[in-house]
């Protein structure tokens, strides 16, 4: 009798492939913020068409007190190179670029009444995502000009994003670069450690991507998976993060101990509270030695740091760049 073949270890092929449709979008992306940055007037104005009538509002007099809307471009870290508009009269002043959507609302009402105060408030939720766009820019280092002027703030703004677009588009393609070749590095730091951590089995090891259909960024996510079940007929596998799995082994842990020293099976609140009671900590989403244990890697405890050594100091720049880019997206 023939012994039963070995199973393959972690094909870096077949992963490639599965990437390659997520991957694909992302030159989509850059070509979008590229227009993004080339037209930030023309957005911006687009965005501010829908606050025409809220302005118009402003300055008006209600109960002998003037309010009067007050405009401002931010220099801060925070809101770098954004519009601030603040509702203003003598004894106050509110940013309503702070404000949630259901605040302005409130606040709006008196001067509007409920219909168009509704309006205005989901209108100024663009401005506020147009803002946060803006802001998100702050990263390319590059500089808003700030006109030495005293004219309205409005046109200077509009003047100010005109340049600060330009500015940002040979900026946006290193940064593109950048993570084209920090998502070479990483998959090649996830190749290398899933073949070592070999074959799929019952409680091996994976780093994998979140892929979808949607993220305009291609895959994300990328975390460490443990295979908690293999079905046999279908070979379809269920695998727990990290940080659940090792939720799972304290649970486990903690039930024995309770064992022991009740001399019975811990009945489930019995567990429960004795977690509660712990001092409260967040479970990392690294491999640790006894999860290397429960998942009987014993013996490679030193190649298996090692990978994963070589997948964290590629993955948290990785994990920087897309952020960074994720939040200058729609």
């Amino acid at each position: 009798m023939s012994p039963k073949p070995v199973p393959p270890a972690y094909e870096k092929g077949v992963y490639v492939a599965q990437l390659e449709a997520a991957r694909g979008r992302i030159k989509t992306t850059k070509t979008q913020l590229l227009d993004w940055l080339q037209k930030l007037d023309e957005h911006a104005a687009s965005v501010l068409v829908h606050l025409e009538p809220m302005m118009r509002g402003f300055p008006t007099l209600k109960e002998d007190v003037k309010y009067r809307l007050v405009y401002d471009i931010h220099s801060g870290e925070k809101r770098y190179g954004c519009l601030g508009i603040a509702l203003r009269c003598d004894a106050m002043r509110t940013d309503l670029c702070k404000l949630n959507q259901q605040d302005l609302m409130k606040l709006l009402q008196p001067f509007f009444g409920s219909v168009d105060a509704k309006q205005h408030a989901v209108a100024f939720q663009k401005l506020n995502r147009l803002n946060d766009r803006i802001a998100g820019l702050k990263f390319l280092g590059a500089e808003f000009p700030q006109s030495l002027g005293r004219g309205a703030v409005l046109p200077r703004w509009f003047e100010g994003l005109s340049t600060y677009g330009l500015r940002c588009l040979p900026l946006i393609e290193d940064a593109f670069a950048e993570f084209e070749m920090l998502s070479d590095a990483l998959d090649e730091a996830m190749f290398e450690f899933n073949s070592t951590m070999g074959a799929v089995r019952y409680r091996s090891i994976r780093c994998t991507y979140t892929l979808d259909d949607y993220d305009l960024l291609g895959p994300s996510n990328p975390a460490l998976k443990v295979v908690t079940s293999i079905n046999r007929a279908t070979k379809h596998r269920r695998y727990n993060v990290m940080t659940d799995f090792k939720k799972s082994l304290k649970r486990k842990r903690i039930a024995q101990e309770l064992k022991r020293q009740l001399g019975r099976d811990p009945e489930p609140s019995d567990v429960s509270n004795a977690l509660n009671a712990l001092r409260p900590r967040k479970e990392s989403e690294w491999i640790t030695k006894e999860v290397i244990k429960a998942c009987y890697f014993g013996r490679s405890i030193k190649e298996i740091f090692s990978a994963q050594e070589n997948l964290v100091a590629v993955m948290q720049p990785w994990n920087q760049i897309r952020t960074q880019l994720q939040a200058l997206l729609p």
